[in-house]
């Protein structure tokens, strides 16, 4: 019997967050990459009042989100080491904790990622590699997005919902 191969990963820990509102096939790939290439990841889960600091507009309450995130790393990532938590402001463990090697984003987030990089280096730390997931799009072509989940566009997966009158 043969032990399936498992690639060595690049970074010992990682970081990433997201609203995560309605997760979706494009927060399952960000969440995906991590697993792949960090040995721990650190999780965040923007809480409501960030996310309504930041201008989003979450259907769901945080608590649902965040059980969104859980359900899905024990189903698909079971055996990964992580760290799920609450972001209560925008850069978490990313702006001050050495040991965070990478952070992965996607290009709605790939700003913050580097503005991190620079709040990392005003306080001394070392800066992290900037790991880009590109957007996955729906059927039509566009971007998967909970607000297109929520205008009952799409669904989860990408596919469009016919609207019929």
């Amino acid at each position: 019997m043969h032990k399936r191969q498992v690639a060595p990963k690049r970074f010992k820990v990682v970081a990433l967050g997201g609203t995560f509102d309605y997760l979706h096939r494009g927060h399952r790939a960000l969440l995906d990459e991590g697993f792949e290439i960090g040995e721990t990841l650190l999780i965040g889960v923007v809480s409501d009042a960030l996310a309504h600091s930041l201008g989003k507009t979450p259907e769901q309450h945080y608590n649902a989100r965040f059980m969104g995130v859980a359900r899905y790393i024990e189903k698909e990532h079971p055996e990964g080491s992580f760290k799920l938590f609450q972001l209560q402001e925008p850069y978490g463990p990313l702006a001050s904790d050495p040991a965070v090697e990478a952070v992965v984003v996607t290009p709605d987030s790939f700003d913050r990622g580097m503005k991190a990089n620079l709040v990392r280096s005003k306080v001394g730390l070392k800066a992290v590699h900037v790991v880009l997931v590109p957007l996955v799009l729906a059927e039509d072509g566009e971007r998967i997005s909970s607000t297109r989940i929520r205008h009952k566009e799409i669904d989860r997966e990408g596919r469009l919902i016919s609207r019929t009158p």
